[in-house]
């Protein structure tokens, strides 16, 4: 039982992380820029309330008894999405794109507490 739980948080922390690079992508399509935090603070704000909301929706598919276990999947999930981004971007010598403004450090603030706030009891 302990093996499927890490895999479902392992593939929803996958899908986490592609929904950032998925909203980062649009975030610069719409700023015409290459680095969308550089410009605008608000692009940070905008895609942190889109993973706070992705990240409680995903984890109403996940067993959740107490707020503990809540808040251990959204640190479980931001921080998979802290080390896969930086594994991409240290390789690339790009870390500024994502780690040079404050407001990109609210996508890993969204994403660790949106299970706490979407939390449920679970069906016993």
């Amino acid at each position: 039982m302990r093996r499927k739980i890490f895999l479902r948080i392992f593939g929803w922390g996958l899908l986490l992380y592609v929904l950032v690079n998925v909203l980062l992508f649009i975030m610069s399509m719409i700023t015409q820029s290459e680095t969308p935090f550089e410009n605008s603070w608000w692009v940070g704000l905008v895609i942190a309330v889109a993973m706070t909301f992705c990240s409680g929706w995903v984890s109403r598919k996940m067993p959740i008894e107490t707020a503990r276990h809540a808040l251990t999947y959204g640190i479980i999930w931001s921080l998979m999405i802290v080390v896969m981004l930086l594994v991409v971007t240290i390789g690339n010598g790009t870390t500024g794109v994502v780690f040079g403004q404050w407001s990109a450090y609210l996508i890993f603030i969204g994403v660790a507490i949106g299970p706490v706030l979407w939390k449920r009891e679970v069906n016993k």
